[in-house]
């Protein structure tokens, strides 16, 4: 499993495991990043961190964050 860091733009992914604990954990979920969740990398930042796409949301997470988030390419035919 590699994590959310190594998405590149318009890449499919499936989050599959949050490695972070606390506050920073809850966050993530109340924002609708679960594990099993379907998101699409919709650009890079600045300082490395990912825009991820959720539905019709967009979520800004940071570069540390972004390398605690495990995640799964999608398949061709998802």
């Amino acid at each position: 499993m590699s994590s959310l860091i190594d998405g590149k733009p318009g890449e499919k992914l499936r989050i599959g495991r949050i490695g972070l604990l606390g506050r920073q954990r809850r966050r993530l979920l109340e924002m609708g990043l679960l594990p099993g969740t379907a998101i699409t990398v919709a650009g890079v930042g600045a300082f490395g961190g990912r825009i991820v796409r959720i539905g019709d949301a967009r979520i800004a997470v940071d570069a540390g964050t972004a390398r605690s988030i495990g995640v799964r390419r999608e398949s061709a035919r998802e």
